[in-house]
C-alpha cells in the first residue's frame, strides 16, 4: 500500500497541509466595522443595536416577540420558567441533542424524559411522544436536528390535545422553513443559537421567540432578575425611568 493510499494517521500523506478549523465563521470587514461602531457607541450591552438586531430578527422570521439573550440555553430556560415549569413536572425531549436541551429542564426543578427519534430524520418521533405522555407531562422540547424541522403537523396538535407547552430547540434551524413558515413562528416558544458554529454568529448569543406577548414580557423580566426596565429603557434619550423588581408568578393556562 502506497503512502497515498494510507490514512494520514497510519503514516500516509495528509490530504491538506494546514489545519482545518471546525466551524470557523466567515468574518468580513462589514462585521468588523459593526463591532467597532458598537464599541464606539458606548452601549456594550443591551442598547440600540440590540434593539435593531431584535427588529431585524423578527422581520426575518416573520414573527413578533423576540428576546435576544446570551445563549440558546438561556432562551430555553427562560421559556420553561415563563411557562411555569417546575418541580413535579415532566418535560419530554429527545436524546439526540446537546445536553442543554435536558439541562434546562433540570435547572427548573422538573424532570426530563427522553423519547425515541426517527432513525431517518434524527428528530423526535411523534408516536413516541404520544406514548410517553403521562399526567405529569407539562411540556415538550422538540429539537430541529441539524436544522431539519420536526414533524410539527403531528407534534403541535398532539401538544394541544394534552395541554403541553411546546418549547422548540431551534439552535440549528435559523433560516429553516416548515410548509412555507419560518422556524420561530410555529411553537409556543422557539430558541435559537448564535454560537460560533451556527448559521448566524455573534460569538456567543441566542434569542427566544414567544407566541404570546405576555410571555415575552415575563421572559424579559426574568432575564433581568425581575427588573421591569433594562438599562436602555432606563437611560435612553426619553429620560430616566425607575424600575421595580417583580416576583415570579406561575403562567396562566
Amino acid at each position: 500500500m502506497s503512502d497515498t493510499e494510507r490514512l494520514a494517521i497510519e503514516g500516509g500523506d495528509p490530504v491538506r497541509a494546514d489545519y482545518l478549523v471546525f466551524g470557523r465563521p466567515v468574518i468580513g470587514e462589514e462585521e468588523i466595522d459593526e463591532v467597532v461602531a458598537t464599541l464606539r457607541s458606548g452601549w456594550i450591552g443591551t442598547g440600540p443595536r440590540v434593539a435593531a438586531f431584535k427588529a431585524g430578527l423578527e422581520d426575518y422570521v416573520g414573527a413578533p416577540n423576540a428576546l435576544p439573550v446570551n445563549s440558546c440555553t438561556a432562551g430555553l430556560h427562560l421559556a420553561l420558567v415563563a411557562a411555569g415549569i417546575g418541580p413535579g413536572d415532566e418535560v419530554l425531549t429527545t436524546p439526540m441533542t446537546f445536553a442543554a436541551s435536558a439541562n434546562v429542564v433540570v435547572h427548573c426543578g422538573a424532570t426530563p424524559r427522553f423519547v425515541d427519534c426517527d432513525p431517518v430524520t434524527m428528530n423526535i418521533d411523534p408516536d413516541a411522544v404520544a406514548a410517553g405522555i403521562t399526567p405529569a407531562t407539562k411540556a415538550l422540547i422538540p429539537v430541529d436536528m441539524t436544522g431539519r424541522p420536526c414533524d410539527y403537523d403531528a407534534l403541535l396538535p398532539l401538544a394541544e390535545e394534552h395541554g403541553l407547552v411546546v418549547v422548540e430547540d431551534a439552535a440549528h434551524a435559523l433560516g429553516a422553513s416548515y410548509h412555507g413558515r419560518r422556524i420561530g413562528s410555529l411553537a409556543d416558544f422557539t430558541a435559537f443559537s448564535f454560537y460560533v458554529t451556527k448559521n448566524l454568529v455573534t460569538g456567543e448569543g441566542g434569542a427566544v421567540f414567544a407566541k404570546r406577548p405576555e410571555d415575552l414580557e415575563r421572559m424579559s423580566m426574568y432575564s433581568l432578575h425581575g427588573m421591569s426596565h433594562d438599562a436602555w429603557m432606563r437611560y435612553s434619550d426619553e429620560g430616566f425611568k425607575h424600575y421595580a423588581v417583580a416576583v415570579r408568578r406561575r403562567r396562566s393556562a
